[in-house]
């Protein structure tokens, strides 16, 4: 592939990165920002996977992972039971057994307290940086800082949630709102009334993830980023304990550092990589819809059914559900109708059919709900930045910024040890 990598490289200085999805860009906008030539690589469109159809929640009040006590008993529940927030498709596959049964271990308070621990500093950081870069750079991605409210429909699930409220009130110093029957409709008119309840968390925002790629792409392209899209890489080849180059169906680019912030492919590279990588595919959905007459004017959270509304300046995106099906990207419409159905349980005056695009993707699920994010055993300049379950959106600024002092040998602004990469 000779030819377009810059023939002025600063032979120290390059680095390629696999992926161009949010963890991807952010990584690439902080090695541009510390002076290296970052050039972007990616098997499809630029910000087209996961990172383009979320919610565009921004959610330092979502710290907890999905491994907590409990939470085995509800997944097969309401697997049997037939609802749709979680569903698992029946098959014989080792490697969803082995990360089912981690997840299982790892739900205890223990393990849950340290992976709140581990996300909250991410969280924390990201939603600072993320202020800064939107002012600095004029990132234009309807950013909104107004807060996130979680709605609940049943009384149950409300007093378990005040539970999880005042635990992560006294370990963390979460701020919350909690509001009951007129109390909450006031604060929300577009919802239904007769709700049980809800959380409101006045440090959560919100933007539009499809035009933060585009901004945040013209700001790489005017630092002098190289992107390469609808380029595979098949593979990485190291000399001793360093790589030299990634292969690719079109031939092998060179580099001084490698970042893999490849999502839920990151195990489809484990083995050159040298290390494991136990992150599952959780196959979200959403639909974006023209925005209503009566439409929320912050994200809402309907608990009970897993589902995501969050306003846009022109439209509503409505999205969730958990699917493990494997790496089958073909959409499943009973779960876009689940998305229909659940939403208008909780808001009122949606229309009938009012989708104008629906989108699926591939999250990156871990067993203990924290990212992998630092150096490979294989080479001493090979890192991975994935794994970021449901929140990569919400964790993107300051895993960049993390990759990127690291690569440059400066000192970390977070404890990389949670989220290191095992061998």
């Amino acid at each position: 592939m000779q030819g377009w990598y810059p023939l002025t490289s600063n032979p120290s200085r390059r680095v390629v990165v696999v992926g161009s999805g949010v963890i991807g860009t952010a990584c690439s906008h902080f090695l541009t920002e510390l002076g290296y030539e970052v050039t972007i690589l990616d098997r499809a469109d630029f910000g087209s996977q996961c990172s383009s159809g979320n919610c565009g929640n921004i959610c330092p009040s979502h710290m907890a992972p999905l491994a907590e006590p409990g939470a085995v008993r509800h997944v097969v529940l309401s697997w049997l039971q037939g609802e749709t927030a979680v569903f698992i498709k029946p098959r014989l596959d080792l490697s969803l057994l082995t990360w089912l049964y981690q997840f299982a271990r790892h739900c205890t308070k223990r393990s849950m307290l340290d992976a709140c621990r581990a996300n909250h500093a991410l969280l924390n950081q990201s939603r600072h940086l993320y202020e800064e870069l939107i002012t600095r750079f004029d990132l234009a991605c309807e950013w909104h800082t107004d807060g996130n409210l979680q709605v609940f429909l049943k009384q149950k699930t409300l007093a378990a949630h005040d539970r999880k409220h005042a635990l992560m009130a006294k370990e963390f110093s979460l701020s919350g709102q909690r509001l009951e029957g007129d109390e909450l409709t006031d604060f929300e008119p577009a919802l239904r009334s007769g709700l049980a309840g809800g959380w409101y968390y006045p440090s959560d925002a919100h933007l539009r993830p499809d035009r933060l790629l585009q901004s945040w792409r013209d700001s790489l392209n005017e630092r002098g980023a190289t992107i390469v899209e609808h380029l595979e890489v098949t593979g990485l080849a190291t000399s001793g304990s360093t790589a030299t180059h990634v292969i690719t169906r079109s031939g092998d680019v060179a580099a001084d550092h490698f970042v893999f912030t490849t999502g839920a492919l990151t195990p489809k590279f484990s083995s050159q990589l040298g290390c494991r990588l136990p992150i599952q595919p959780g196959k979200g959905y959403s639909l974006t819809m023209r925005r209503p007459e009566l439409c929320p004017a912050l994200p809402v959270h309907f608990v009970d059914h897993n589902v995501v509304a969050t306003p846009m300046d022109t439209a509503l995106r409505i999205g969730s559900i958990m699917e493990f099906a494997g790496y089958d990207d073909r959409p499943n419409p009973d779960r876009l109708q689940a998305l229909k159905s659940g939403a208008r349980q909780y808001l009122q005056k949606l229309e009938e059919d009012p989708t104008e695009a629906s989108w699926c993707g591939w999250r990156p699920m871990t067993p203990n709900g924290l990212p992998r994010i630092g150096p490979c055993p294989i080479a001493n300049n090979v890192y991975v930045a994935a794994g970021h379950n449901m929140l990569g959106m919400s964790m993107a600024p300051a895993t960049g910024q993390l990759i990127a002092q690291m690569i440059d040998r400066r000192p970390l602004t977070l404890d990389p040890r949670p989220y290191a990469i095992n061998g």
